[in-house]
């Protein structure tokens, strides 16, 4: 038996001791357009965030964690979409300074992974179906560097760039759950100059 039919048979299972069924029309609705939310985008410099988050000339610079480009592709049931990668609004570290300067912003962080819509479903079976343990924290970490002419003043922020997948469930009643799952795989930093 090969690996993806070993994870199909195993999300299988966990989905029958848990009284869920994964049905094709879960799979099919998993192609519709998802639900926006403040976390599902990325801020475009000099946008508006949710949050009110509005730093006019800034540049935004995205970095993965080194393991997360060298880990191998999980195959995931086709009921998992992979919706891309968005920054939190959340900042996790910052700094400043006048110019002339070179700020320098290093973040190690332990982040935990963010799910909405989970509400009656196991945290067991989300992580069987996304691949990884949802219940886990992971360390994001990076460095950025931005030089600040004379006479300016420099600001850097950071948050969590994460990997959104959208889980779609139904269960023995064909009522239909959907989960949103978030893991930290790095840093979004947001620089500017006032």
């Amino acid at each position: 038996m090969n690996s993806t039919a070993r994870i199909g048979v195993l999300v299988g299972a966990v989905a029958v001791s848990m009284g869920l069924a994964i049905t094709p029309a879960a799979a099919q609705d998993a192609t519709k357009t998802p639900r926006a939310s403040p976390i599902a985008q990325f801020f475009e410099p000099g946008a508006k965030i949710p949050g009110n988050l509005t730093k006019p000339g800034a540049r935004l610079t995205i970095k993965h964690n080194t393991d997360y480009a060298q880990s191998p592709s999980i195959v995931r049931p086709r009921w998992v979409s992979n919706l891309g990668e968005s920054c939190s609004t959340q900042v996790i570290s910052k700094t400043a300074g006048n110019g002339k300067t070179t700020l320098v912003l290093s973040v190690t962080k332990e982040r935990s992974v963010q799910l909405s819509g989970s509400a009656g479903i196991s945290k067991g079976l989300i992580s069987a179906n996304v691949g990884f343990d949802v219940t886990n924290t992971y360390k994001v970490t990076d460095e950025t560097r931005y030089e600040v002419p004379r006479g300016k003043h420099g600001n850097i922020e950071a948050y969590t760039l994460f990997q959104h997948y959208l889980v779609k469930f139904r269960d023995m009643r064909s009522i239909p759950h959907t989960v949103d799952v978030y893991k930290p795989i790095g840093v979004c930093f947001n620089q500017w100059l006032d």
